[in-house]
Parts: structure tokens; C-alpha cells; sequence
């Protein structure tokens, strides 16, 4: 005969959410984080559209093909100079992040 008289779980949530409020400090620092990460992409990305946009300006004013070579080498090595400083910048955000939740570079908990 079954038990009719089981005691519930002290652990069970009252509510679909109390796992978020048990964690309530670390989720908002994920979220914070997560927001500067998405923040920084996105003005990158803003930053390359507009490095577009005038580059192709400035080709529709090029007079000869000389022009047209010098004006795709300057956008080439201005293009590689900001995916490399915007990398740059974003291994140290993610370095920053995992630093403040404990971690070392190589993704091992920090000791003291």
C-alpha cells in the first residue's frame, strides 16, 4: 500500500523563479557582464559599417586604377588594425570577467 503521508522536500522551489534568487548576485553580474560584452561588440561593428561606407565614397571619387589599388590597401590595413585592437580589447573584457569570478587566465580557479 502506497504512503499517503510522504513529507514534501525541504529543498523543493515554492515558485518557478527561486532558483534566480538564490543566485541573485552572481546572475546579475553574469547579465552585467554579458551587457558591456554585447555593448562593445556593437559599437564595434558600428564603427567597421560606417569604415565601410566611406571607403566605398572614396572609391567612387578614385579618377584611375592606382587609385583604386591605394584606396583598397589603406581600407586593408586599417580593416586588420581594428579587428586586432577590437580582439584585443575584447580577450581583456572576457579576461576581466572571468577574474571576477575567481578565475585565472588559463580558466583555473585563482589561490591566494
Amino acid at each position: 500500500m502506497p504512503d499517503d503521508k510522504r513529507k514534501p522536500l525541504a529543498a523543493e522551489p515554492t515558485a518557478p523563479f527561486d532558483f534566480f534568487a538564490f543566485n541573485r548576485s552572481a546572475f546579475e553580474s553574469w547579465a552585467r557582464n554579458m551587457s558591456k560584452l554585447s555593448q562593445e561588440m556593437a559599437q564595434f561593428m558600428q564603427a567597421r559599417l560606417k569604415e565601410e561606407s566611406l571607403m566605398w565614397e572614396k572609391l567612387a571619387a578614385c579618377h584611375d586604377p592606382a587609385e583604386v589599388v591605394q584606396c583598397q590597401s589603406e581600407f586593408a590595413a586599417k580593416t586588420g588594425t581594428d579587428y586586432v585592437e577590437a580582439s584585443q580589447k575584447l580577450s581583456r573584457l572576457m579576461l576581466d570577467f572571468a577574474k571576477s569570478y575567481g578565475f585565472d587566465a588559463a580558466g583555473k580557479p585563482e589561490t591566494d
